[in-house]
Parts: C-alpha cells; structure tokens; sequence
C-alpha cells in the first residue's frame, strides 16, 4: 500500500471514530492507528527515495537545459556578429563599388567634355584653315584675273 492510502485510512478511522458527548475529541483503537503508521514508517523510505530521485532527476534535467540554453545563446550570438560581420563587409564593397562607379562616371563625363572641347577647337582650326586656303586662293585668282586684265589690256593695244 503506498503512503496516500495509508493516510486516508487514517482519515477514514477517524471520521469513523466514537465520539465523546459534549466534546470534539473522538475514541479510536490505537492498535489501528499503530497498524496503519506502522506501515506508513515501512513504506515511507520507498517514497522519500522516490522524491529525492525525482527531486534529482528535476535538477539534473534544469541544469542540462540550462547549459543547452546557454549553448543555444553563445550559438546564436556568434552568429548573429558573423552575420553581422559579413553585412558590414558587403556594405562596404557596395560602398566601394559605388565610390568606384562613380568615379568612372565622373571620369567619362571628364573625357566626354575633353572630347567635345578638342572637337570644337578642331573644327575651328579646320574654318580658320579653309579660310586661310579660300583668302590664298582668292588673292591668287585676284593675282590671276589682274593678270589677264593686263594681258587683254596689251592684247587691245596691239590691235590698234
């Protein structure tokens, strides 16, 4: 029989008991009462062994999810940096890419306005060079038609 029973038996015994006129104290027979702790006394090792090893195994079982909290905690903290590590270098390389990109850009646009500054100053060295070839050449044919003025003019003086 395990203790609970036991100790009902007793509350049974003593509901059940005489009681003594004008009082609240109740007669029992003692050989029952001494039976029934008898056999709590012998059964009470059993369940005080049973509480420890539960009261043990509850200790052990927190400590052992205690330490794989902690475990689980340093785990995630490392890799919460880790991740946190390799944001920040991907930041940077998005960083470094962009200073990079723009960098190039402002380079192209330095190249595009070189361009277009040499592209005028070519073509107003090509003008100014036409210019200079159209002004030779019209003072050579101012040269010629003077020429050929002078040569009807004697051509003319011949004939009279």
């Amino acid at each position: 029989m395990d203790i609970l029973q036991l100790v009902e038996e007793l509350e049974d015994l003593l509901e059940d008991a005489s009681s003594v006129p004008l009082s609240r104290k109740v007669m029992v027979d003692p050989d029952e009462i001494f039976e029934i702790l008898k056999e709590i006394r012998q059964n009470l090792p059993e369940e005080i062994k049973q509480a420890m090893w539960i009261t043990e195994e509850k200790e052990r079982i927190l400590t052992e999810a205690q330490q794989e909290a902690n475990e689980i905690r340093t785990s995630a903290t490392k890799e919460a940096e880790r991740m946190r590590t390799e944001a920040q270098n991907r930041l940077q390389e998005m960083i470094s890419e962009h200073d990079i990109t723009r960098s190039a850009e402002n380079l192209a646009r330095e190249i595009e306005m070189k361009a277009d500054q040499n592209a005028r100053a070519i073509s107003m060295q090509a003008t100014t060079y036409i210019d200079d070839m159209f002004a030779s050449a019209q003072g050579k044919l101012s040269d010629l038609l003077s020429i050929l003025d002078e040569s009807r003019a004697e051509l003319r003086n011949q004939k009279k």
